[in-house]
């Protein structure tokens, strides 16, 4: 079975409970900050600031302190003592077990334990098998960066917990772009409806209730901003490369066993990532 994260972990070997584990998580998120959430706090820029910030790394592949100093709204005397702050104020998972009382340092030592052995030999498996399906370190590179921008504009953790070269039935917004010129690459997500949700949310900063016009909208975008900064990373050394528009796809109209699919795991829910190179 794949190990998701150490609170999932927990919740499967019955140390935790479903409720246990979500007050654990929403205090853990309430408690770490962003950069642009401790520079509006300490009221070094306006949340207009923060968004405007947030926006431009949409398109860049950048730190959010290397966007603010490019924009003239920190500098880097600032950053440092954001990120100093940011240390500072960082809370465990383990420490919030503790602070709650939901588990004992014995336990907590002994279940930590046995889930960094699992998870070490779960990423060795994962990275030789893409290591056998990667066609000029594409893969890598498109899944690095697809983490990488998940992360910033959801604010979430994600993880990789399985490659399947078969096919699934997985349900739920299927957004596809195509990537063409001397690199082929067919690019897909499909999230469960709590993931397309949460990126819907924080990609316009305006609550959702349900999987509407709107919201698959907003997903073929979020697939438009990750393959663009795919492009500009493979760009390189003269490499053409153009972007077809983003399109959504019925679920029992798209053709998975045309592509390599890989699961990931976040707090909000489950996302599959198809790739055809």
């Amino acid at each position: 079975m794949a190990i998701k994260f150490f609170g999932h972990y927990l919740l499967d070997n019955n140390v935790l409970t479903a409720q246990q584990l979500t007050q654990a998580v929403e205090y853990q998120s309430l408690k770490n900050l962003t950069l642009g959430e401790l520079a509006v706090r300490e009221q070094l820029i306006t949340m207009k600031d923060a968004q405007k910030i947030n926006d431009k790394q949409r398109s860049l592949d950048k730190r959010f302190g290397e966007v603010s100093i490019a924009l003239e709204l920190l500098d880097e005397v600032q950053i440092t003592m954001l990120l100093k702050i940011q240390k500072e104020e960082k809370v465990f998972f383990g420490e919030v077990l503790l602070l709650k009382e939901f588990i004992n340092q014995e336990t907590l030592d002994k279940e930590l334990s046995t889930f960094e052995e699992l998870q070490k030999i779960e990423t060795v498996e994962l990275d030789d098998t893409i290591e056998a399906l990667d066609k000029d370190n594409i893969i890598k590179e498109t899944i690095g960066v697809f983490q990488k921008l998940y992360s910033r504009i959801v604010h979430d953790h994600i993880k990789l917990i399985e490659i399947n070269t078969t096919s699934n039935n997985a349900s739920g917004i299927i957004a596809l772009q195509k990537m063409r010129g001397d690199i082929h690459l067919n690019f897909a997500i499909q999230p469960e409806d709590t993931v397309a949700l949460a990126i819907s949310q924080k990609f316009l900063k305006t609550d959702f209730e349900k999987i509407d016009e709107m919201v698959i909208d907003i997903i073929s975008e979020f697939v438009n901003v990750v393959l663009g900064n795919i492009t500009v990373k493979l760009s390189k050394d003269g490499v053409r490369l153009d972007l077809t528009p983003p399109i959504s796809i019925d679920s029992e109209d798209f053709k998975r066993e045309e592509y390599i699919s890989f699961l990931f795991s976040t707090t909000q829910g489950n996302l599959y990532l198809y790739l055809k190179v």
